[in-house]
């Protein structure tokens, strides 16, 4: 028997489980790694493209001088240097306090290129099925439709469907080496 569960059918967004024959529960969808930008605005970022989370002491991250606002320095990780940006203040939203003890990264990677991306705090992993993500043109604020590859509604919260591809070939970030 091969049923497809559908919570919640009224909103965009919504978690599949399908049974399979011997009753047990596979997830359906694609995976995103669930980011907080603000108090009020939640992201998510493709799993596909999401390298691994860090939680790391400020002292930890390296500022580097004359470097565009949202860059907030470098950091060594596994003996590599990875440039460390604010999210949110690449976003045009609210920088995140830089006078917190800790940092909540998130590491993607294009091409072998990463970049570690600072959030207020990851909220877990969801799935979502393709057709829930729809286009962010009117949705969103101008500003953020070029880091995105849609937008989705999920228990009357709009999340925004990152794109790693456009946040780490964004213009004012061309100064990474």
């Amino acid at each position: 028997m091969n049923r497809q569960i559908i919570s919640r059918e009224d909103q965009l967004a919504s978690f599949a489980t399908t049974l399979d024959e011997s009753g047990r529960s596979r997830r359906q969808g694609e995976a995103y790694l669930r980011l907080q930008l603000s108090d009020s605005l939640s992201a998510i970022l493709p799993m596909q493209q999401t390298q691994e989370v860090l939680v790391v002491p400020s002292l930890r991250l390296t500022p580097m001088p004359n470097m565009p606002p949202p860059v907030i320095g470098l950091l060594n990780h596994r003996n590599r240097v990875v440039w460390v940006v604010d999210l949110p203040h690449l976003l045009d939203l609210p920088s995140l306090p830089m006078d917190m003890p800790q940092q909540t990264i998130a590491i993607v990677r294009v091409d072998q290129q990463p970049l570690a991306l600072a959030v207020s705090q990851i909220r877990g992993v969801i799935r979502l099925m393709p057709d829930a993500i729809q286009s962010p043109v009117g949705t969103v604020p101008a500003a953020l439709v070029p880091y995105l590859s849609g937008c989705c509604l999920l228990d009357s919260e709009m999340l925004l469907v990152l794109d790693p591809r456009a946040i780490i070939g964004a213009d004012i970030l061309a100064m990474r080496g």
